[in-house]
């Protein structure tokens, strides 16, 4: 059976959250964790019926770990992210200063590397490590299932911004070299925006 993907776009960047549910086992996991999604995040899983055991966090950027806290106290779940996101997830305004919206620090219960499987229900995740925007930065494929949880590597169009702090275009490039072996029929899920394609995006991405 395949795989639900709800929705949910929260602060003032408009970033995307995940939560993807088998309907089969009632199994879910949440990606991403912007501004003011937890409520609307709990609510929806639970009227699915869906219990929430995972939340993955793409990488540390504000933006994407705002309800990192309120989320893993809402769900009780397990809150995940690369070894290199776990310092800035604690102190989440040290590295830029003042952020328009106040963020409490989290901590993860768990790292994910590149190689690394996330597993829901009888679907299968390969975590790979996609540095350039963050050097924290993973992403969750499934070949089977055609569909890569991207944060903020691929968007229609063009990739993440690599000219902020820690960002960096070359290890972006050999990141965006590796996608060009994935499927052209896998569906991404970026950080930001509307879904989109690999083979959409091959124009730019090469391959």
């Amino acid at each position: 059976m395949a795989l639900e993907i709800r929705t949910f776009v929260g602060g003032p960047l408009e970033t995307n959250a995940y939560l993807v549910g088998d309907p089969e086992t009632n199994e879910a996991l949440v990606v991403d964790a912007p501004h003011g999604v937890t409520s609307e995040i709990a609510a929806v899983a639970r009227a699915a019926g869906w219990r929430i055991g995972r939340v993955v966090i793409t990488h540390a950027h504000w933006d994407h770990i705002a309800d990192a806290a309120s989320l893993k106290a809402a769900t009780e779940a397990p809150l995940v992210a690369h070894p290199l996101a776990v310092e800035r997830m604690a102190a989440p305004s040290a590295a830029i200063g003042d952020l328009p919206i106040e963020i409490p620090p989290s901590e993860p219960d768990g790292t994910l590397t590149d190689g690394d499987t996330v597993s829901l229900g009888a679907h299968a995740f390969r975590v790979l490590h996609l540095p350039g925007h963050d050097p924290a930065h993973i992403v969750l494929f499934s070949e089977a299932d055609r569909l890569f949880l991207g944060g903020d590597v691929v968007f229609p169009g063009g990739h993440g911004r690599t000219d902020i702090p820690g960002s960096d275009q070359a290890a972006m490039d050999r990141s965006l070299a590796r996608l060009r072996d994935l499927p052209g029929d896998t569906v991404v899920y970026p950080g930001h925006g509307r879904t989109t394609t690999l083979a959409e995006e091959r124009g730019w991405i090469g391959g």
